[in-house]
């Protein structure tokens, strides 16, 4: 558990009851939030967060002006609040806030980090002394990595498709990237499987894929190991379309 703060709060505690998100009462059925109310509840000032987000490529790409409010789109609260610099808030939201950015760095890290690297964050030990919560954790997000990245890769070949359709004709392409290779095989044989079992089985296969050679992924993939992968995927495949035995343990 972390120490105490400055000002005698527990953080930890601080966090699961009342975080910085708990703070803004976002709404589940607001689309858009006032940049005025956010300002206030870390006494930010208004004018300025508001020309900062102007000029923001993303953060603008969520404003709207609504009854005379600039209002953000609630999607982009979390990125919104990631930036702001802790010096500029009241001390009373202080602490609440750098805890928050300190959770978004560990989670854009352990969501975005490429293959092979370790947790090397502070929210996470080195691997031989994690607990078997912070286990279950990395695994969870390595799988729920290459599930945004699988799907980043689908849509890329669904463009791609409709591109060469609207053209009249495939388009001629480039030799695939390794990360591509393997996720059309991951699309293949999760595809398969749903066949049989009515089952949404991505999931499985993402398990399979971390449990078996440790890829949490598709980004800079050793060559022996994206083979291994890839052959391990085909076997898997190929038995699915023989004879009907169970798929491989994963």
């Amino acid at each position: 558990m972390q120490d105490a703060n400055r000002d005698g709060h527990d953080p930890t505690t601080v966090f699961y009851e009342e975080d910085i998100i708990a703070l803004q009462e976002l709404d589940a059925n607001e689309r858009y939030v006032p940049l005025s109310r956010l300002c206030a509840t870390l006494g930010l000032d208004e004018e300025g967060a508001v020309q900062a987000a102007i000029a923001h490529s993303t953060l603008s790409s969520g404003l709207r002006s609504i009854a005379g409010d600039v209002v953000l789109r609630v999607d982009l609260v979390p990125l919104w609040l990631a930036m702001i610099d802790t010096a500029s808030v009241n001390s009373a939201v202080r602490s609440k806030l750098s805890l928050y950015q300190q959770e978004c760095a560990s989670v854009l890290w352990q969501a975005f980090k490429p293959q092979g690297f370790g947790p090397e964050d502070t929210l996470l030990p080195e691997p031989a002394e994690m607990e078997p919560a912070e286990l279950a954790y990395q695994g969870m997000m390595a799988q729920a990595a290459l599930a945004r990245q699988q799907m980043l890769v689908e849509r890329q070949l669904q463009t791609n498709r409709e591109e060469g359709n609207r053209i009249g004709g495939r388009l001629q392409e480039e030799r695939p990237a390794p990360s591509f290779e393997l996720a059309r095989l991951v699309r293949r044989v999760a595809h398969t499987l749903a066949a049989r079992s009515r089952r949404n089985e991505y999931g499985g296969v993402y398990s399979g894929l971390y449990r078996q050679f440790g890829i949490s992924s598709y980004r800079n993939l050793h060559y022996g190991r994206l083979r291994e992968a890839l052959d391990w995927l085909e076997r898997w495949h190929s038995d699915m379309l023989g004879e009907p035995e169970p798929p491989p343990d994963i």
